[in-house]
């Protein structure tokens, strides 16, 4: 595994501790609200319902859920990616199967689609077939970068 693969997968993994911890406070709020309806000690049910709702809200686990899901976007397509290049010696072969609807559709492409593509492939290629080593890496790292950019530029959630 690369460097660039085990980072993206340190952040998925990331997100999922903080989902857990944040929906395991979820849990103990709704069990104080509980607790206090079922004690009824005189509360008013509006200021509890708001507080419950200021709580959840703090916790912001809409935005937390949507960290996990970008990361594990993040990291399957990555890892999509990285099957290719490890499965094909062929430039060509990488380039066709990353053009193929993984990364690019035929109406994405473009001089800096097409030449991010080409680049990212001969770094793949080169990395699995040649040498994997720190600079092999760092070669797919920029052409990784060069193309999430592209793919960000064009509407794509990564």
């Amino acid at each position: 595994m690369t460097h660039l693969l085990h980072e993206v997968k340190e952040e998925l993994d990331w997100a999922a501790r903080e989902l857990a911890g944040v929906e395991k406070q979820f849990i103990e709020i709704e069990q104080n609200l509980r607790t206090e309806l079922e004690n009824g000690n005189g509360a008013d049910l509006g200021e509890l319902k708001r507080q419950y709702d200021e709580q959840k809200k703090a916790l912001n686990i809409n935005e937390l859920h949507a960290i996990l899901s970008r990361a594990a976007r993040r990291f399957s397509l990555l890892s999509r990616v990285f099957e290719i290049g490890a499965a094909n010696e062929k430039i060509e072969d990488i380039v066709e199967l990353l053009m193929d609807g993984l990364l690019f559709r035929q109406s994405d492409t473009s001089e800096g689609a097409d030449g991010a593509i080409l680049q990212l492939a001969e770094a793949l290629q080169c990395y699995f077939h040649v040498c994997l080593d720190d600079e092999g890496d760092q070669k797919v790292r920029d052409a990784w970068m060069e193309v999430q950019g592209i793919l960000q530029q064009l509407g794509r959630k990564i």
